[in-house]
């Protein structure tokens, strides 16, 4: 006959165990401390020795890991170009590194300060007042486009290098702008051509200074969006032309479907009964779904987020008045 526990073994069991619970959590937590704090330390590293690469190439004093992440100096932790601390979780982007020349290299350090704004942007003051700063202006004419991140539109686009502690003489100096569009320059400005329809491309300026010191450059990137191409509209269940008319019964329900390609994006749709013209349109629509209930000329209009406006006209025939059947 087989004997089970007593309760005093069962309690003892039980003692035991929590015993072993408490002993083994502790170290199972500090080893995965230790190797978290392993992880965060070659990520430092890491970090540093691209700054190096980067202070060596453009004798900067101080930069951003976002700004290693983007020049390709660093490879991010995932898809969205971002690294994260091991340790508290902080995306690291808009910490600053520093730099300093020490014989022939730079030696650079980590700050553990994180400079996010709340735009998810890094705080540019700060990193201004541990770098010599470089910046690259978009300019219209004599107008700066306080936010170059958006598409613009017109012509007479010209960047232009500008620095408040860095003499940009491109004159004693050597100056080179690179795009991915194939427009150069070896000047402080470069002006993108008048005919510019649709550009969406990476503007890279660099100035090389030879000092006692050495030679020390300087390099800033700007992307840049033109967008001076009208939307295409087409219609979303005939391939007829936009003036081939449309038979209907009572009412006529319209989709108008229009694409921008490689622009801007479409923001607002029009549908005008008996109108000829676009410019004056005020009300124009998110939605491009419109209900049609008398027949005649039908206007239509789509705009593009740069204020690019592609029109045509329909022709909607033959709307009955009633849904009685006609013998």
């Amino acid at each position: 006959m087989n004997k089970g526990f007593t309760l005093l073994e069962l309690l003892a069991s039980i003692v035991i165990l929590s015993t072993i619970i408490l002993i083994a959590v502790p170290t199972i937590n500090n080893v995965a401390t230790s190797i978290e704090r392993n992880h965060y330390k070659n990520m430092v590293k890491n970090i540093e020795v691209a700054a190096s690469k980067y202070a060596f190439d453009t004798s900067e004093e101080a930069v951003y890991v976002d700004t290693l992440i983007k020049e390709g100096y660093l490879t991010s932790d995932n898809e969205d170009d971002l690294i994260v601390n091991p340790e508290n979780k902080e995306i690291m982007n808009c910490y600053i590194v520093t730099m300093h020349k020490v014989s022939d290299y730079y030696e650079a350090k980590l700050t553990n300060e994180n400079n996010l704004l709340e735009d998810n942007s890094c705080d540019l003051n700060k990193l201004a007042e541990k770098s010599k700063a470089l910046t690259l202006v978009l300019k219209k004419g004599n107008e700066i486009i306080s936010n170059p991140l958006e598409w613009q539109k017109g012509n007479n686009i010209t960047l232009e290098a500008v620095s408040d502690n860095l003499d940009i003489d491109c004159v004693n100096n050597k100056c080179i702008w690179s795009s991915n569009s194939g427009i150069t320059s070896t000047d402080a400005k470069i002006d993108i051509p008048s005919s510019t329809e649709l550009i969406n491309a990476l503007y890279n300026f660099q100035i090389t200074y030879e000092t006692a010191e050495g030679v020390k450059r300087y390099k800033e990137s700007l992307n840049v969006k033109i967008d001076n191409e009208d939307p295409i509209i087409k219609l979303e269940d005939t391939k007829k032309t936009l003036t081939d008319p449309y038979q209907g019964t009572l009412t006529k329900n319209m989709t108008i479907i229009a694409n921008d390609g490689r622009g801007s994006g479409i923001i607002g749709y029009y549908l005008g009964y008996n109108e000829t013209s676009c410019a004056s349109v005020i009300n124009w629509l998110s939605d491009n779904k419109f209900t049609i209930t008398d027949a005649g000329n039908y206007l239509i209009c789509v705009k593009d987020k740069v204020g690019n406006i592609a029109s045509g006209s329909i022709l909607i025939d033959n709307i009955k008045t009633s849904n009685i059947n006609e013998n």
